[in-house]
């Protein structure tokens, strides 16, 4: 997934860039991208519904490398390549330090995508509390995300999801709360950087700030 708003801009700065590395793309590779770094294979990408329709392919099987890319060591020099693209991938890694260091030593800038926090406390599902009330709770968020992801200028900050958000009810938010959907732009954030950025993990969130986070959202979103 990339936000449909910043696909134009995206596909423009991948074309005038000799070498344009996608980091994670494995299901729905960018087509714009001259190398794929990603654990699953080449000849099993999505090729169908693609990312960026009417867009080519610019890599080939030999420049997609099988990696673990939380392992580190990527096979590329300092700088590479001229940008570099990571959507939906940091929020599931289990080391996204170690990704956000390496994007930033192979690649001069690049874009980074990832579930807004709000989405992650968000449940979608229609008329949650019935469902809830007979013992099936609907999913909030994504529950194989490991992180909720907060940008501020050019930094990341990774909270480590736990099951406090669909434990209690003061923590996350459903549609009768929003009285409406979550609207795309609403569901995803980015940070398109340059030269270098920042990040830091966060591994315990209080209470009193998954409540506060709650409030602040709502208030937001209701805006």
């Amino acid at each position: 997934m990339i936000l449909r708003g910043n696909l134009p801009r995206l596909i423009e700065t991948a074309r005038v860039g000799m070498r344009v590395l996608d980091v994670g793309g494995w299901h729905n590779p960018f087509g714009p991208a001259t190398h794929v770094i990603d654990l699953g294979r080449y000849e099993t990408r999505q090729k169908h519904d693609s990312l960026t329709p009417g867009e080519a392919e610019r890599f080939t099987e030999a420049t997609w490398h099988i990696q673990d890319v939380c392992a580190g060591g990527w096979p590329y020099p300092d700088k590479f390549f001229d940008f570099a693209v990571c959507s939906h991938l940091l929020e599931d890694v289990r080391e996204p330090l170690v990704v956000c260091r390496e994007l930033a030593r192979v690649a001069k800038r690049g874009y980074i995508e990832v579930p807004s926090r709000a989405r992650e406390i968000f449940a979608k599902t229609r008329f949650f509390g019935l469902r809830a009330s007979f013992g099936n709770v609907p999913e909030v968020g994504f529950y194989h995300h490991r992180w909720m992801v907060e940008i501020e200028a050019s930094h990341l900050r990774f909270l480590r999801k736990t099951h406090q958000l669909v434990m209690n009810r003061d923590f996350y938010l459903t549609r009768r709360d929003l009285g409406r959907k979550m609207r795309e732009a609403e569901s995803g954030i980015c940070l398109w950087w340059d030269g270098n950025f920042t990040a830091e993990e966060v591994f315990e969130v209080s209470d009193h700030d998954l409540r506060e986070f709650k409030r602040q959202a709502l208030a937001a979103l209701r805006r």
